[in-house]
């Protein structure tokens, strides 16, 4: 009876929402060059420079929350580095605090015959998910367009070549990016069709729970709460982690945003009469059950 209560008042507590429409998070996405191989043409060229605005200005018009690299690590990183490799981009993308780094790279391609030179590039990368390592899909991009050089040809007229069709490429590349983060993180803010609700549309994401100071029983009062919040699909105790009976990690599927989630935790203890302090960073969220703390005194002997 105790247990069909609880999970009543859960139920009212958690699908009862306000009639203002919440939009699920929007990902910060940044876009970075990578240009470790020396066939690509390096991040301080200015045809890196005018493909990498193409790509940004084609998927802020779609909406999406471009952020610069250099804006906001110019204070706490080094700047104007080139050739730099994977792991340093994908922590740089961390320290800023970004959900989604879109990698590419840009290869001339100098196609020659007897007759003409002609130069076209290749840009090729992929989206991948900061917090979760989750690959969002690969992309590659050459136009039909090619520009024609004079021969003998230098390096420079090759990059003035590709500077040219700078533009287009950035565009394509750009929209077909714009079509894959669409997939994931779809337009409109509610599931309800906008007449209000919480969206729980948006894109899948493994995130972390880890709770700390709750003993078993807390724990099967915490599941039931957890697996009927908005966006819910799935959850497991993680398995490289040191479960106890005191601390417990599972990885939890959901389409829930950050906001949302971390209120239905502060929610759950409050109608669970426990204190705890919810801590959340990335796709990890850390609940620490605060106890009381029990006053030992020494018992008198009036007696004596």
């Amino acid at each position: 009876m105790k247990k069909t209560i609880l999970l009543f008042v859960a139920l009212m507590s958690f699908f009862v929402v306000p009639s203002l429409a919440l939009a699920t998070d929007l990902p910060r996405v940044m876009i970075v060059g990578e240009d470790v191989d020396k066939d690509t043409i390096p991040r301080d060229s200015r045809v890196f420079k005018r493909v990498l605005n193409s790509i940004s200005n084609e998927l802020i018009n779609r909406g999406f929350d471009v952020r610069d690299e250099t804006a906001l690590t110019h204070q706490t990183h080094a700047q104007g580095r080139i050739r730099r490799n994977d792991a340093e981009l994908i922590q740089i993308a961390k320290d800023a605090g970004i959900d989604v780094l879109t990698i590419f790279s840009i290869y001339p391609n100098v196609k020659s015959n007897a007759n003409s030179v002609r130069v076209t590039a290749r840009v090729e990368g992929r989206l991948l998910s900061v917090n979760d390592g989750a690959r969002m899909g690969n992309f590659e991009s050459e136009p039909q367009q090619y520009q024609l050089v004079p021969s003998p040809y230098s390096r420079n007229d090759v990059l003035e070549a590709v500077g040219k069709l700078s533009k287009i490429i950035g565009a394509d590349v750009g929209a077909v990016l714009g079509d894959r983060l669409d997939q994931y993180h779809p337009d409109g803010g509610s599931s309800d069709g906008g007449s209000g609700g919480v969206s729980s549309s948006g894109r899948l994401l493994e995130w972390t729970l880890i709770f700390d100071g709750f003993n078993d029983d807390d724990m099967l009062d915490i599941e039931d709460y957890i697996v009927i919040y908005t966006g819910y699909d799935s959850h497991r105790p993680k398995s490289n982690a040191l479960n106890t009976s005191s601390h417990h990690e599972y990885w939890y599927k959901s389409s829930i945003d950050s906001a949302h989630l971390k209120r239905n935790m502060v929610r759950m203890l409050r109608k669970m009469n426990m204190k705890g302090r919810v801590y959340i960073s990335g796709n990890e969220l850390k609940i620490v059950k605060q106890h009381s703390v029990r006053q030992r005194t020494k018992k008198s002997n009036n007696d004596w």
